[in-house]
């Protein structure tokens, strides 16, 4: 019978504003001693990712801003940080008019997951919003980003979206994992 994994040390090796390094010591559950470096969030619970779309339009709600850590534009959903006791839920609503001026209904909020569970501890909760489109036919509602934001909004058919990503990285653009796995999902086969 194998043991399970035990922890035997956290070490913070720095943190930040945002983020914080650790080095987890653990004995795997064959017992062997191993070393791992994590990142982890401070200050937050996480983060909520949104996926909004315009009905009866069709169109998905896209954001494209400058991300220093891949040092490229990247086309994604809207996103933020979950503030200390609000609800991803809470927080999809408040980043989506923030970023993009959108306002809309929750839809769902699925199970919170990991991101990038090799190198980070950060959880993520999508939430499905579903926006009334007929309220915004006069074009693109103001944002009202934070001062240190750069965002564009884009809006996408959701029928078209890999045609659009496959564009849009061919042009120089990154894009996020998250958003062309749901586009290859939404994806005729």
């Amino acid at each position: 019978m194998l043991n399970k994994n035990e922890l035997l040390s956290r070490t913070n090796l720095a943190e930040g504003r945002f983020l914080r390094i650790d080095e987890l010591e653990f004995t795997d559950r064959r017992g062997v001693r191993r070393r791992w470096e994590t990142t982890g969030r401070v200050n937050s619970r996480g983060a909520a990712t949104i996926i909004a779309e315009i009905v009866p339009d069709g169109k998905l709600i896209l954001v494209r801003q400058f991300r220093p850590p891949a040092w490229q534009y990247l086309i994604e959903f809207p996103a933020g940080l979950v503030d200390p006791g609000e609800s991803p839920a809470a927080t999809a609503l408040r980043e989506l008019r923030e970023e993009t001026g959108f306002e809309g209904e929750i839809v769902s909020v699925l199970p919170e997951s990991t991101s990038s569970p090799g190198m980070s501890s950060e959880k993520m909760t999508v939430v499905m919003i579903r926006v009334d489109g007929n309220r915004y036919r006069d074009g693109l509602p103001p944002s009202c980003q934070d001062e240190n934001e750069d965002i564009e909004t884009i809006l996408v058919p959701k029928t078209g979206l890999l045609d659009y990503l496959t564009r849009a990285a061919a042009a120089g653009d990154g894009i996020d994992a998250k958003l062309l796995h749901y586009a290859l999902g939404c994806s005729p086969s």
